[in-house]
């Protein structure tokens, strides 16, 4: 049954089934160019969109997801919770030509006793003295002096008593009366709303909210704040789970799928004990909360955007709304639901949702969901409501009497917060990700005191513009349209060379004479430290540290090897099948990157929630009482309820489509997790909290082959890989599935371990190449070979360097319908791998992000070549696969294992990102270059 998001009457564009037609073809404008930075002209974003903003930019620190306006409207000051330093930016005389800019810490300096966490939460002295800022995990607001940026104390939020522990919160968005008397803060973590009698410095009341109070908001008159509520669940850990004793004690994979009768009432038996989550559509999760402040209490519980489960068109959704942000007039309370992309209305007299409006630059889109609506800002008058539409770039405008929206403004890359200013002629917009990173390597990269880590290179910005007449709105309509959508009609010329081939225009355009698709995941590499070698791509040699000719020394100096191919079945692959000089991951790490290689794109409370943990500002305690310690922390490989897209991803997609597949490792690395320090070989991970997964995947997701560990080698991975495959689908019992997804992740790279088979940190790119080549060789050799598709990604980049994009990944498409040693130049990203999927199983588009990528059309031929290949052998100088692991020898020393390091551990990324740059300062200097050789 085809989801309610693309119904023919609704939507004509994307095809559900074969019988349908399409009068258009959207894809992104990028085409052919590649990913760049021009902030006089059009910045292209790794997802093939333009970034063109109105007014001017001021580029900021990383991530700014809290930003406010001085009461005299002079200055900005933005909260910046990314990758260190976290920090806030004061911009004075914000409204003139020259603006004065002050970063607090100072340039890449973090001064943990002045900002050792930041999130969100900002507010300006009526007399505009001084700022308030949230700290986040730190569980204190401080104070600076909005003069001099010179800090000034904090109030401590922590509360200990019979009632409650306190002790450990992390304070988020908030709000000051106008008298500047009262300060009201939200406690993310505590699910509490905190009232501060700012004079004194203590908290005067602490009011119970729903889950994961995200957005906070003042009544005019002041006697109501209104709290968003972003969370779903309150996870608890596992009775029994012993952290001495995880193996015997945890779990080996999750307890049960989502929405299961398991999930809601929990497993109880005499072995296992597992809470059950509860129903998800509790006043508690995805509401807004009323509190009236003269009887200290919560008055009203409203539910907003669409319901969990509710049926829509046949189709139920699988998220919830995301209630992020929320602004209020006399007569309404508005509230950005970031996962329906529309903003609800609620009248204050009854609270009641009188209306959703939906956001949406063009009909042509139909329902597609992508515009992640964020913050939100009222003109003075209160005619005017400004919405941050992160997933597009721009602010929408809705006239609030109307209660339409009239236009769209392009701004930023994923504006988050914004203000207007008291005249009601200016809007302030925060860019989270500004202009993107641009490169971090190569011949032109400068390395600055940021360092090459993409996490640092991600600039946030400010846009400061003049709020458009309804003429000029129509004008800035169209532009946003442009800089995210290219419509071409289907009987356009420009689709006449894909008359044959293999991958359709469109879902249903065809049959495709691929009828398997296997999908490969891997760890945080770029294109150049693989490829840059490559003659027919745009690569530099000298990045190319796992290519040909490679010489590498261990951490000691000690050992070295020498004139070594690095990656030989990569590059044999590619030069005997396709690949992408024009690839980009879309995420920044690997958090958000497994959500978007399973079609998820990543909302408002996944944004926040991930930087802030790359930066070192949101961690789990182990001791914490907080109900909510123990939401998304950081370096994740799987998606939580709280961040499911309303369709879902692609497990929800392929199961509601009668799509076959079958899982080894994808999507079940939650964290916190056990595998650090011990592991169940045949898992990866071991689970002591009660997170569901996704339901499509409970059932079939492999249960011996092990997810992420970079202390199990990957050929064990396809060991077992070979083995399940065998049984399940050679013996004659039954079909391979139309799908398969697959992770092997070693190349993400851990510390040398010598004497179990990886001496130098390339051992593990030599192990992870090796397992690829095994896997293509395999799959090459077995009767689905003649109609088979091997996609192969990384789930983010951030582990090396390149010099086009500092996104800039890998794209590998292995099959006998691709050409042959073929680099395409077609501008591709995640959503282009899904594009193509869904073309040649025939399936509707899932969200704005697939349905409006260029596929990958570009790298196959009509003329197909079912010739096997052959795995090449690795250079045990490098790797010893025997040492590593012997599928037959039972007494490997997994002790071991206590040595694999935490998926994407953000010390660990940017102390190897450190020693990286420190390198190839010692490499440049000796100037020695790379000389490629063919295979």
């Amino acid at each position: 049954m085809p989801n309610f998001l693309y119904t023919c009457a609704l939507l004509t564009l994307f095809i559900a089934c074969k019988e349908q037609t399409t009068s258009f073809v959207v894809q992104v404008p990028a085409g052919t160019k590649q990913t760049h930075i021009d902030k006089l002209g059009k910045t292209i974003i790794p997802n093939g969109r333009i970034i063109r903003p109105q007014g001017k930019t001021y580029s900021i620190a990383p991530h700014p997801y809290g930003l406010t306006l001085s009461p005299d409207g002079n200055t900005v000051i933005t909260a910046n919770s990314g990758t260190n330093p976290l920090s806030i930016s004061i911009i004075r005389n914000a409204m003139s030509d020259q603006p004065e800019i002050q970063q607090i810490p100072e340039g890449a300096r973090t001064d943990k006793g002045i900002l050792a966490s930041v999130f969100m939460g900002l507010a300006v002295t009526p007399d505009n003295s001084a700022v308030y800022v949230a700290g986040g995990q730190e569980n204190k607001i401080f104070i600076f002096d909005l003069k001099t940026g010179d800090n000034k104390g904090f109030i401590d939020c922590s509360v200990i008593n019979e009632q409650v522990d306190y002790s450990h919160g992390y304070i988020g968005d908030m709000v000051l009366s106008a008298d500047g008397r009262k300060l009201y803060a939200v406690d993310q973590i505590n699910f509490r709303m905190l009232v501060i009698d700012v004079e004194s410095k203590t908290i005067a009341h602490n009011i119970p909210v729903g889950r994961y109070p995200f957005g906070i908001s003042l009544s005019p008159d002041e006697s109501r704040v209104y709290v968003a509520n972003v969370g779903m669940y309150e996870y608890s850990r596992i009775p029994g789970v012993d952290p001495a004793n995880p193996l015997e004690t945890a779990l080996k994979f999750p307890a049960f799928a989502y929405q299961s009768r398991e999930s809601i009432e929990g497993i109880h038996t005499d072995t296992l004990e597992v809470p059950g989550l509860g129903d998800p559509n509790v006043p508690e999760s995805f509401s807004v909360w009323t509190i009236d402040l003269d009887k200290q209490k919560v008055i009203a519980r409203v539910k907003t955007g669409i319901l969990v489960g509710e049926v829509l068109e046949d189709i139920p959704a699988v998220g919830g709304a995301s209630p992020n942000s929320v602004v209020s007039t006399n007569q309404y309370v508005f509230v950005s639901n970031g996962n329906n992309d529309c903003i609800s209305v609620i009248d204050v007299e009854r609270d009641t949702v009188i209306n959703n409006i939906f956001l949406s630059p063009d009909k042509r889109l139909g329902n597609l969901r992508g515009m992640i609506p964020f913050g939100l800002a009222l003109s003075p008058d209160q005619k005017r409501l400004y919405v941050a539409e992160s997933g597009i770039n721009a602010v929408g405008i809705v006239d609030i009497p109307s209660m339409k929206v009239i236009g769209h403004i392009p701004v930023g890359w994923f504006p988050s917060k914004l203000a207007v200013s008291k005249d009601g002629r200016k809007l302030i917009v925060a860019n989270a990700k500004g202009y993107g990173s641009g490169p971090n390597g190569g011949s032109t990269f400068v390395l600055g005191e940021e360092g090459s880590y993409l996490g640092g290179l991600m600039k946030g910005s400010v846009t400061i513009l003049d709020i458009p007449t309804d003429s000029e709105l129509k004008n800035m309509t169209r532009q946003v349209i442009e800089n995210n959508f290219r419509f071409t009609p289907v009987d356009s010329d420009e689709f006449k060379w894909r008359a044959d081939n293999p991958v359709p225009l469109f879902p249903g355009s065809k049959d495709s004479p691929i009828k398997h698709i296997v999908f490969v995941s891997k760890e945080n590499r770029t294109y150049d430290e693989v490829f840059g070698q490559l003659e027919n791509g745009d690569g530099e040699a000298n990045l190319a540290r796992y290519g040909y000719n490679a010489t590498f020394s261990n951490q000691s100096r000690k050992d070295t090897v020498a004139h070594v191919t690095v990656m030989p079945n990569h590059l044999a692959l590619a030069r005997r099948f396709a690949i992408s000089d024009n690839f980009y991951v879309d995420a920044d790490h690997s958090a958000d990157g497994h959500r978007w290689l399973v079609g998820t794109y990543p909302n408002e409370w996944v944004e926040t929630s991930v930087t802030s943990a790359y930066g070192g500002a949101r961690s789990m305690r182990q001791d914490s009482k907080a109900p909510g310690n123990l939401a998304f922390d950081g370096a994740s490989g799987a998606i939580y309820p709280e961040d499911y897209n309303e369709a879902g991803s692609i497990w929800e997609h392929m199961e509601r489509n009668n799509i076959d597949f079958w899982n080894f490792g994808f999507g079940v690395m939650f964290a916190p997790h056990y595998s650090d320090n011990v592991l169940f070989k045949e898992s990866g991970y071991m689970h002591a909290i009660n997170y569901p997964v996704p339901a499509p995947i409970f059932d079939k997701t492999s249960r011996t082959y092990p997810t992420y560990n970079t202390a199990i080698p990957d050929q064990f991975r396809i060991d077992k890989f070979i083995e399940e495959f065998d049984e399940k689908w050679m013996s004659g019992k039954d079909t391979m599935p139309q799908v398969l997804t697959i992770i092997i992740g070693n190349d993400h790279g851990a510390g040398e371990r010598p004497e179990a088979g990886w001496p130098f940190r390339e051992s593990y790119m030599a192990d992870n190449d090796l397992a690829l080549g095994r896997l293509v060789e395999y799959l090459s050799y077995t009767p689905y070979w003649k109609n088979m598709l091997i996609v192969v990604t990384e789930d983010d980049s951030q582990g090396g360097v390149d010099h086009v994009d500092a996104h800039r990944s890998i794209l590998m498409a292995i099959s006998p319908y691709v050409k042959r040693d073929y680099i395409s130049h077609d501008h591709t990203s995640f959503g282009s791998i899904f594009k193509t999927f869904w073309n040649i199983l025939g399936l509707p588009y899932l969200n704005q992000y697939d349905a409006t990528a260029s596929d990958m059309a570009d790298m196959f031929t009509d003329q197909p070549d079912f010739a096997p290949y052959n795995a090449l052998p690795v250079d045990i100088r490098m790797f010893d696969p025997v040492k590593a692991y012997d599928p037959l020898d039972e007494e490997f020393d997994w002790s071991a294992l206590e040595e694999s390091p935490e998926l994407d551990n953000p010390q660990y990324l940017q102390k190897d990102s450190e020693e990286q740059d420190k390198r190839r300062k010692e490499e440049a200097k000796q100037s020695k270059s790379l000389n490629p050789r063919d295979n």
